[in-house]
């Protein structure tokens, strides 16, 4: 039989090798609901999942698509064609079929604007018409393909034009929509901002679009990035079948598509009711609406007050609840999902309310409400924010909008949630205020001003008709509450009750908050568990660079190297508050820095019987030691051997016994403890690609072997052997079989709780202020109260110097700023350690199938809070240099990149007593993660006077003493 001939509206797609057609102008998340597919993504747990927040912040609705892996299905338009297939949790990028994500670029255009507006919802596109008529040039760019935002949805199918036609709040986007386009804005749809920063006193705005990567220097900038739905864990919330209100409502406005046949839609909020009346509209089954506030009649005084304030809009409401009882809707006041069950997909729902539990056989469940800012790229810049009084972030802005920075303004839902009226009207007022700042004639105009207080006292209102008094359930130990990286609730429990720790420790201990939304989802909870207040730098996980994953390929461009560490200031912050005075007055030996070397030092010392303790300004391990990359060095880098190595390099030369002794020592330490450190000696390849890098490889590895390191240059075909996915131009190695790599992020805790278990005791949010020599011992002023200690330990790392100041004492260690970066997770493909002879490179994967990226690539200081932070420049080079070893991973996202200050002295520790300071000793080295143990160790030995069985006159400080190093 001939095949039926193809419309002009439907475009045929290939879905795991079979052919379909589907309406033209869908997303792909739309044409899979379609045909009835909800299971279409795997998560890293191998589970199924599918669309759930429908707006690319979640980053669950992966596929491939035409053989590029990890596509957002919700944020891709269907082309014909167009070949989708399911992809495994963790893509295998040695399989040819997969593609590279983008071709590398020779550079990364940048763009001067007058004024950049991120968003193009209600806000965005008030802002940007208010400018453009005062003459302001203003570029307008979104993710979405096309314009609106989540309120002012457009229809992109025939199927959604018919089934919205008359609708107002479509038809009021596509006015504002016309007038931006009639006033010369420019539009940049399907454009992700992914970052920002600083270029001398210019913001720089990093963007990713159809044709590649560019930067924005606006002059004015305007974040008007909007909100998204945030619901609460609830067992089986992970399901195929389960997605937020909003996404449904995308479906059904935008593509005309409805996401199920019995739908089950539960929450807080006016949303719900809205998307609950028009899926009955229609003509799908709504079984029930599930409403965690009362019923508005049961509060007539707030309903009176919302009536007075738009009488239209809540006798619109108030239809809506009507149509859905005529349509037998069940609707449940006082009430939530207690759990969600099926096999694979959603089947039924348990449900909670005054009058006891309800099960709903359903095939789809919406959750509405919970609204949290996308505030990522305003707390990127820097911008002030404070803790609201519902315990979320809000932006710090006068009445026009404007931030802490005075070329920064947030609007609307970016600011805070306050609805669609809100931000059209905040909208207005800051286009109008940035016009004014660029010199622009705007005339007076009041209306915005009475339109925004009248918006404002509506939204209260309606808030305080909605409110809920239901009290949220305690999500059981076996609910996942990190969607991304599949961490189940006990194991949060479990890591804060050994602290109870910050934050960032408890992500590190858990992963939780490290996937590709980057703790979008899982935060609140993480803030929940860790039991410290609130700001905008502690008690909330730092936005991370890229905010959404990225192809890699995309920012790999070749940069100039240099040698050894480019140094930077040290950072000055304000210490993290603890509130309570240190409960001792006195201690043998003081160990100021709680990181590897200082909990290395702390826990020889005490099982040795002696009376120790640690005082660390932050939380323990949550500087270099928390932010290294994880690799154990036991061959020479190639910045640290040569014409570009510092002193030499014989210092660093010198260090390699140290390095080899500690990595052996890190595996005794990991069989006593009985723990596991995820320690592997994989052994490691340091890459060439030219005669002269192996001639330099050559002379490294002869040095390396007087120095007991098993190290040898192999050529093409060992290496190819070895390591088949390198590139193809590498002409050989240098191959140390000790090198290996460990997860600084649980290795580092296990040594801290071992140290506690010997008797050590560790102050956090403990800040040294001022030291004083006294004729036995020292006295020690800090931030919760003064100490005194017979001995002293350095362990402070880059802050060593400041340490070393307090008592008049030159100590030349130097803060260095360097960036990792971390891809998705792939299937095993490379099992070395893999460095290179001639560039900065570090690169491993690691147990879970992630690639870290590293090789001392200086990150910045940020310039509000003086946290290290990566860089364009770096991280560009950093990216181009390890696609150019490892070609596969341009088949891959980065999904973070992060900093730490790392330590820079002259390639070798500083150990041992202060000639001049009898009772100070230093334990402070440049590759503090390999050496931390070893260094602990030898301290302890020469704190107690204990040989310690090797020469260490070659890290003494007293080798500095003829200049710097």
């Amino acid at each position: 039989m001939a095949a039926e001939p193809l419309k002009d509206d439907q475009k045929t797609l290939l879905i795991n090798g079979v052919k379909h057609r589907v309406e033209t102008g869908l997303s792909v998340a739309a044409a899979l609901t379609s045909i009835g597919c909800a299971d279409f993504s795997i998560d890293a747990a191998g589970a199924g999942r599918g669309l759930f927040c429908g707006m690319g912040v979640c980053n669950e609705c992966l596929v491939t698509i035409d053989g590029k892996t990890s596509q957002r299905s919700c944020m891709t338009q269907v082309q014909d064609g167009m070949r989708i297939d399911w992809q495994a949790s963790k893509p295998d990028i040695a399989e040819p079929a997969l593609q590279d994500l983008k071709p590398i670029p020779e550079n990364i255009p940048h763009f001067d604007v007058d004024v950049m507006i991120v968003g193009a919802g209600p806000g965005g596109l008030g802002a940007a018409i208010s400018a453009a008529e005062a003459g302001a040039r203003v570029t307008l760019v979104d993710e979405r393909h096309t314009l609106g935002g989540q309120f002012y949805k457009q229809p992109n199918t025939p199927t959604a034009v018919s089934s919205i036609d008359g609708d107002r709040q479509a038809a009021d986007g596509r006015d504002l929509i016309g007038q931006a386009r009639a006033l010369g804005v420019t539009i940049l749809p399907g454009v992700t901002v992914w970052g920002a920063g600083q270029d001398g006193t210019a913001t720089v705005i990093s963007c990713l679009g159809p044709d590649g990567a560019f930067y924005c220097r606006p002059r004015m900038l305007v974040i008007a990035t909007g909100a998204y739905e945030r619901p609460n864990a609830v067992p089986g919330w992970t399901l195929p079948g389960v997605m937020t209100a909003g996404a449904a409502q995308t479906l059904l406005r935008s593509y005309g598509t409805v996401p199920g046949k019995r739908i089950l839609i539960a929450g807080n909020g006016p949303l719900n009711i809205q998307v609950a009346a028009e899926i009955v509209k229609a003509g799908t089954e709504v079984v029930a609406l599930v409403e965690r506030g009362s019923a508005p009649w049961s509060k007539p005084i707030e309903a009176l007050a919302l009536l007075r304030l738009d009488p239209a809009l809540a006798i619109k409401g108030m239809r809506e609840l009507v149509r859905l009882e005529r349509a037998g809707v069940d609707v449940a006041w006082q009430s939530q999902v207690v759990s969600i069950t099926g096999h694979g997909k959603v089947e039924k729902a348990l449900v909670r309310g005054p009058k006891g539990d309800t099960e709903f056989e359903i095939d789809t469940v919406l959750l509405g409400g919970d609204f949290a800012s996308s505030s990522e790229l305003s707390r990127l810049l820097g911008c002030a924010h404070r803790v609201g009084a519902d315990g979320q972030l809000r932006a710090e802005c006068d009445g026009e909008g404007m931030s802490s920075r005075p070329d920064v303004y947030i609007i609307g839902e970016a600011r805070r949630f306050a609805g669609a009226q809100v931000a059209l009207a905040e909208g207005r007022l800051a286009g109008r205020a940035i016009a004014r700042k660029l010199g622009l004639t705007v005339h007076s105009a009041t209306s915005h001003e009475r339109k925004l207080t009248r918006a404002t006292s509506f939204q209260q209102s309606l808030w305080q008709l909605f409110a809920s008094q239901t009290p949220t359930l305690t999500v059981p130990d076996d609910v996942l509450v990190c969607r991304c990286e599949s961490v189940q609730m006990g194991t949060l429990k479990a890591a804060a009750r050994q602290g109870p720790p910050d934050i960032a420790t408890l992500k590190r201990l858990t992963r939780a908050g490290m996937g590709r939304c980057q703790g979008r989802y899982c935060s609140p909870t993480l803030t929940a568990l860790t039991a410290h207040p609130i700001n905008e730098t502690v008690g909330v996980l730092a936005p991370q660079m890229p905010l959404r994953p990225l192809p890699l390929a995309a920012l790999a461009v070749e940069k100039p190297e240099w040698g050894g560490h480019k140094r930077a200031l040290l950072p000055d912050r304000p210490p993290i508050p603890h509130g309570a005075t240190l409960p001792l007055k006195e201690a043998a030996t003081v160990v100021i820095g709680g990181g590897i070397a200082g909990l290395s030092t702390a826990m020889f010392l005490a099982r040795a019987g002696e009376d120790v303790i640690v005082l660390e300004r932050g939380f323990p391990g949550g500087l270099a030691s928390g932010g290294n990359a994880g690799s154990l060095h036991a061959q020479l880098l190639s910045f640290d051997h040569g014409a570009r190595a510092e002193a030499g390099g014989g210092p660093a030369a010198q260090s390699l016994p140290l390095q080899k002794d500690s990595i052996a020592l890190w595996q005794r330490l990991q069989d006593e403890l009985g723990v596991d450190f995820e320690m592997k000696i994989t052994g490691g390849l340091m890459v060439a690609e030219t005669e002269a890098q192996m001639r330099f490889l050559e002379e490294k590895t002869s040095l390396e072997r007087q120095q007991g390191i098993e190290c040898h240059v192999i050529g093409r075909a060992e290496l190819n052997a070895l390591e088949p996915l390198l590139s193809t131009d590498l002409i050989g190695a240098a191959y140390c079989p000790q090198e290996g790599k460990i997860n600084p992020l649980v290795a580092t805790r296990h040594v801290q709780d071992a140290a506690v278990a010997a008797g050590a005791q560790i102050f956090d949010r403990t800040e040294v202020q001022a030291i004083v020599r006294l004729d036995a011992g020292f006295e020690i002023q800090t931030s919760r109260g003064t100490i005194r200690a017979g001995r002293i330990i350095n362990a402070a790392g880059a802050f060593a110097s400041r340490i070393g100041a307090m008592l008049g004492l030159k100590v030349p260690v130097f803060g260095a700023p360097l960036q990792m970066v971390v891809t998705e997770a792939a299937a095993p493909a490379i099992s070395h350690l893999v460095a290179h002879a001639d560039r900065h490179l570090t690169l491993k994967q690691a147990a879970n199938g992630n690639f870290i990226i590293g090789g001392g690539w200086t990150a910045g200081l940020d310039p509000v809070h003086s946290h290290p932070r990566p860089i364009f420049s770096s991280l560009e080079g950093n990216l181009w240099v390890a696609q150019h070893v490892v070609p596969g991973l341009r088949k891959l996202h980065v999904i973070r990149s992060w900093a730490a200050m790392n330590i820079n002295i002259d390639g070798a520790p500083i150990l041992g007593e202060h000639p001049d300071m009898p009772g100070f000793f230093n334990a402070v080295t440049s590759n503090g993660y390999t050496l931390g143990p070893i260094v602990g160790q030898i301290t302890a030995d020469l704190v107690r006077r204990r040989d310690p069985g090797r020469d260490l006159s070659a890290f003494s400080i007293s080798r500095f003493k003829g200049g710097q190093p």
